[in-house]
């Protein structure tokens, strides 16, 4: 049948995946929306669905790959022993990734100022489950780009951190290649090489021992295992070799990992927040496997399941749900086996965490999201500086030390036009055992008597923002061209920029407190309180005492949707790395979700918050006196 006349595997398994007919994660969920959402909005947003480009790739793997049943290799000469062979054919989940990688295309500015076609996906994470077949499914795209990509001279490689691990995905090119009778008349094969001479091009194993990275011009690579890479050499090498290629693809099949500050951390992470809509990057693409917390758990900030709630997927119990991380359970991996990793990891608790990553794809490190995002989104507003003059503002500092983001929050209280969330039954406080220290009662939530209108601005230093850009991996220049984050000359903060930018909104609305980070310069304190006054600029310490009550109120606010926010990128991304953390006595505030994340606008914020609610007025405030017929 000719592949326009098929119907399309990729939105069909999509639709299939959001209509809830396939089980899959929450973020495999989001990538089968994002599919489905692109496919209604492609002209818009300059993108191209090929769905011919997309059957055509998935039917090599039927029509010309052989997938053999058992590959080994020879401990003394490095051959290939295969086993078996059968066809490659693609399980739904798979179809939806290789089509998704071959199908979608966009417009690019070329070197020389041409407008080209070019494939839309640069990068494929693939973060799947021991035993899905990752490896395989990276090696026969990286034989399918060999030879129906029409690139001459294309370098491909199986990239790893030793030339053991890289050896894997290159040995799973070299069985398929001697398993089909077309590859093998048309691929030379020789040791570490797979040749297609008619176009130059070629895969090779290469590793980042003996310098076997550096200059290599990249169309194409496998960064296998990357959850076991110590840092990020291997990506770096790889991606940098691919700026000479349009159509040049990074795929990083990998299982979870432990630590989110290692390079398959950041990618797992950066992962989600593309799926989850906090960043854009349209050369993205991501398929990220994991049982899911219930839906309480997750509005708690929990991107994983918690062991001890009930609703959440368990992967101690055998279910379905075991499928939402092992995709291609029942084909390559046996429920038997799943059910012999569970039953040895509930027996020896030494054993559990590797079972944990491996089989359930779950990170064994990672710490809770305070506000989930999707609550921060739906407080998002039509917002302008212009819109708010004359009206009563608190503002909150975070500055940045030397090299980083500075944050200036904005906040004008208004009435509160949502009702508040209804009282919850306090948490039942856990009965500790004999000698332990109780736990103090959870405080009531704070009352809230306004709701607020949030406007922030953000700065960086123009010389270190490049730098900022590639190590937090976040579009900060792409943020500054669109006006959400402002640059200053130099390499430091320009501390004084930001408070002539304070100072100078007081010919425009009603600055009423001024709340700094009491780590900020003393410098930019004492100037500040010489213009505003004593009264008016409070420092405000990071600790649970001064913070707790404007945390507990800024949370209440946000989850009552009586914070109005005008969509800026950079505080949605603040937002989306807050954590909190609390002490004995209940009082909380804010921390980083990781080191490398930034919270400034969120702190910010909260110190607003914290001097609103500081300074007493002696007659009700000024929104309040409109309605109550003051003067």
């Amino acid at each position: 049948m000719p592949a326009a006349s098929k119907p399309d595997p990729v939105t069909a398994y999509a639709t299939a995946v959001v209509e809830g007919r396939i089980i899959a994660s929450r973020l495999v969920r989001a990538a089968c929306a994002r599919h489905l959402h692109d496919l209604a909005h492609a002209a818009e947003k300059g993108l191209v669905w090929y769905r011919d480009r997309a059957q055509e790739a998935i039917d090599f793997f039927t029509e010309i790959l052989i997938l053999p049943e058992n590959t080994e290799t020879d401990a003394d000469t490095t051959d290939v022993v295969i086993e078996g062979a059968k066809p490659f054919v693609l399980q739904p989940w798979q179809q939806f990734i290789v089509g998704s990688l071959m199908g979608w295309y966009t417009f690019r500015i070329g070197a020389k100022g041409k407008r080209r076609e070019t494939r839309r996906f640069r990068v494929a994470y693939l973060e799947i489950a021991k035993g899905a077949g990752k490896s395989p499914l990276a090696a026969g795209l990286l034989l399918y780009l060999l030879i129906a990509d029409g690139e001459r001279g294309a370098q491909m490689f199986c990239a790893a951190v030793t030339r053991d691990q890289a050896r894997i995905a290159f040995n799973d090119c070299i069985a398929m290649v001697k398993a089909s009778p077309y590859l093998r008349d048309l691929i030379d094969q020789t040791q570490n090489n797979l040749a297609f001479l008619e176009m130059a091009s070629f895969i090779r194993l290469i590793s980042a021992e003996k310098r076997g990275l550096d200059g290599k011009r990249v169309h194409a690579a496998i960064i296998d295992e990357e959850h076991e890479h110590p840092n990020a050499t291997v990506y770096l090498k790889m991606r940098a070799g691919t700026k000479g290629r349009a159509n040049a693809l990074i795929i990083i099949p990998t299982n979870s990992g432990f630590d989110e500050e290692t390079i398959c951390g950041k990618h797992h992470d950066y992962s989600r927040q593309v799926l989850d809509g906090i960043l854009e990057n349209e050369s993205w693409f991501a398929f990220v496997c994991h049982l899911d917390p219930c839906p309480a758990c997750l509005a708690a900030g929990k991107l994983q399941p918690s062991d001890d709630c009930p609703d959440c997927d368990d992967w101690r119990v055998e279910g379905p749900h075991w499928l939402r991380a092992n995709p291609n359970l029942g084909v390559s991996i046996t429920w038997d086996y799943l059910r012999e990793q569970v039953r040895e990891a509930r027996d020896i608790p030494s054993e559990q965490n590797m079972v944990r990553r491996l089989n359930f794809c779950t990170w064994t490190q990672q710490a809770t999201i305070w506000l989930p995002i999707e609550k921060w989104v739906a407080c998002r507003g039509v917002l302008t500086l212009d819109a708010m003059k004359g009206r009563e503002c608190y503002v909150g500092i975070d500055l940045s030390d030397k090299l980083d983001l500075t944050a200036v929050v904005l906040i004008f209280p208004r009435p509160l036009r949502n009702p508040l969330p209804e009282r919850q039954e306090p948490e039942p406080v856990p009965v500790p055992p004999p000698g332990a220290l109780a736990l103090a009662p959870p405080p009531p939530p704070p009352p809230i008597d306004r709701a607020i209108d949030v406007i922030p601005l953000f700065w960086m230093p123009h010389r270190s923002i490049q730098a900022r850009t590639k190590e937090d991996n976040v579009p900060y220049i792409t943020w500054a061209k669109e006006g959400f984050l402002t640059t200053t000359p130099g390499e430091l903060v320009d501390h004084d920029a930001v408070v002539d930018r304070v100072i100078a909104l007081t010919s425009h609305i009603q600055i009423k407190g001024i709340g700094v980070d009491q780590a900020s310069a003393s410098a930019v304190v004492t100037r500040l309180q010489r213009h505003f006054g004593d009264d008016l600029v409070v420092e405000v310490p990071q600790g649970f005492r001064a913070l707790s009550e404007p945390c507990k109120t800024f949370e209440a606010l946000v989850v009552s949707k009586n914070v109005c926010e005008d969509g800026n990128p950079v505080m949605k991304w603040c937002i989306s790395n807050l954590g909190k953390e609390e002490n004995h006595w209940r009082e909380i505030r804010p921390v980083k979700l990781s080191a490398r994340k930034r919270i400034d606008g969120a702190v910010a914020c909260i110190d607003a918050v914290h001097v609103m609610q500081r300074i007493a007025v002696a007659r009700p405030p000024e929104y309040q006196m409109l309605f109550l017929g003051g003067h």
